[in-house]
């Protein structure tokens, strides 16, 4: 049996390509004739493949390498064996990407799992909703009554679009999906399993009682991860800002508003009524209490647990949740506290 190739290889470039198309700087004389036709880790890469280093813990491998080209930052470009050709660059591993783009678009490209044009016979469309030309629609997907899709969008297997919601054109609802109480903007992936716009676990009796009568708007160029839950507002709208990256298994309660290009990593709780600042980062894993803002470009590490307000531009970790600076150093003190004493000998021993 043949090794399944899942993203066909466009085209094949020459090292000239690769230098004019990312502005990377070969060595004087270098032969830029040779062709690559894939990329691959630098311990993994063979003939014809183009790698890139960017990692100087592992610098004693890199002469290992079998890579016909290398993008590689100036100060390593030496490890570069005689057979590969060093192509220095400020940022490897952006020119790597680059150069796989120009390779394997069809991997940058979202597409129907079942190459589905159009709406699949086994997909059910509610007479009242509107979808624009141009819309795929995989087998088992449900739409509901007033649902509006527009172009370019692909709504995966088995995902269900509810009453009345609105997705705008060229965004990826993967299989699996579900959609009610939204509207979304251009753009928008929402990766297999994530669940948008249900109502929240209550918190208290008094939550309980009361209806979520709230939305979830997604602004443009949002990226969802799998299986994230992100709960429509109570008292207001939730809110994910343009741009803004949620990973997997994110949960975003009810009420919060999620600045512009912000990151949150897997697995991140953020509690109901939170403000997160634009270009802020949290990290996978943590936990952002109730009713606490996050500033402008703050940044929560991994595991933190977040029980007050953090300015912006501030770097946060620990649990509870302290500056970066100031939780190393309690940690330097307890340590010093915990070490074991050497034994006293006296002075004349």
């Amino acid at each position: 049996m043949n090794d399944p190739i899942f993203f066909l290889r466009a085209k094949q470039l020459s090292l000239a390509e690769l230098v004019a198309l990312t502005g990377a700087r070969p060595a004087d004389g270098a032969d830029l004739s040779p062709q690559v036709y894939g990329g691959a880790p630098f311990e993994e890469a063979e003939p014809g493949d183009v790698t890139y280093f960017a990692h100087p813990k592992r610098l004693h491998r890199l002469p290992d390498t079998n890579a016909t080209a290398c993008f590689v930052a100036e100060r390593y470009a030496f490890a570069a064996p005689r057979g590969t050709a060093a192509l220095v660059t400020d940022q490897p591993e952006q020119a790597f990407a680059q150069a796989l783009a120009a390779m394997y678009p069809s991997a940058l490209q979202e597409a129907s799992l079942f190459a589905a044009a159009g709406v699949n016979p086994g997909a059910s469309v509610h007479p009242e909703a509107r979808l624009e030309p141009g819309v795929a629609v995989d087998p088992g997907a449900v739409i509901g009554p007033r649902a509006e899709i527009g172009s370019g969008t692909i709504v995966g297997a088995n995902s269900v679009i509810g009453p009345g919601v609105r997705i705008g054109r060229d965004c990826s609802i993967g299989a699996q999906v579900t959609i009610v109480n939204a509207l979304i903007g251009n753009r928008v992936k929402l990766r297999p399993g994530a669940r948008i716009g249900q109502a929240g676990s209550p918190q208290n009796a008094a939550r309980a009682a009361t209806p979520q009568i709230g939305r979830v708007i997604i602004q443009d160029d949002v990226e969802i991860g799998a299986n994230a839950a992100i709960d429509r507002g109570s008292g207001r709208d939730t809110v994910i800002g343009e741009g803004a990256t949620i990973g997997n298994l994110v949960e975003i309660g009810a009420d919060v508003t999620v600045g512009r290009k912000c990151r949150i990593g897997a697995l991140a709780v953020i509690g109901g009524s939170v403000e997160i600042g634009d270009f802020a980062r949290i990290g996978a894993q943590a936990d952002v209490g109730e009713h606490l803002h996050i500033g402008f470009s703050a940044h929560i590490l991994p595991q933190a647990g977040v029980a007050s307000d953090v300015p912006p531009f501030a770097r946060y970790a620990g649990s509870p949740a302290r500056p970066l600076l100031r939780g190393l150093r309690a940690l330097a003190l307890v340590e010093r506290l915990i070490r074991p004493k050497p034994p006293d000998r006296g002075r004349g021993q």
